[in-house]
């Protein structure tokens, strides 16, 4: 089972601070939002439209809500290397949706509306949104290679196809 994995970040003094994580799996979407985990001037992003102070998870628990949240996965993707880093924390792959050619997730249409205030207008990156349009791609993706038994390249057959169905003006 494959499960796409989304953050959206503020900067913090010296890093960049994780605000939303997302998880999103078949029919399953998860978000998470983090505190500060020090005490700052407030301030925020026009990208996202978090602010420091908005979240209700304490930043120290990021790792335990993200180690349980793909628990169950056996096959984790995120978009970026910056993303793919949490391999680190989780002691297991992650698979980049880059090296796949996946389009940007703001090229995506989706049909899932984030619940966050921040996020109302459709320009705003939203870690959720972004995660189910990727996992939408990659299902997709992995549903069209299924059932395909020949390869694209037709000039590669060495038999003229048959097809049980006669051509107009031919007589079987």
């Amino acid at each position: 089972m494959e499960a796409t994995i989304d953050i959206e970040f503020l900067q913090g003094i010296n890093e960049q601070v994780i605000k939303e994580l997302a998880v999103v799996s078949d029919r399953v979407v998860q978000t998470f939002l983090f505190r500060p985990p020090y005490h700052m001037e407030p301030h925020g992003s026009k990208e996202n439209r978090f602010n420091w102070a908005d979240g209700y998870i304490p930043y120290d628990q990021a790792q335990t809500v993200l180690s349980e949240a793909v628990a169950l996965y056996d096959h984790l993707y995120a978009r970026g290397e910056d993303k793919c880093e949490l391999r680190d924390i989780l002691k297991r792959p992650i698979h980049n949706y880059e090296d796949l050619h996946c389009p940007d997730p703001m090229e995506h249409k989706s049909d899932v509306h984030c619940y966050l205030t921040c996020h109302a207008y459709p320009h705003m990156r939203c870690a959720a949104r972004n995660a189910y349009a990727q996992h939408c791609w990659l299902i997709y993706h992995f549903n069209s290679k299924s059932y395909i038994k020949c390869p694209r390249n037709h000039g590669r057959h060495s038999v003229p196809f048959a097809s049980g169905v006669p051509k107009p003006n031919t007589v079987m």
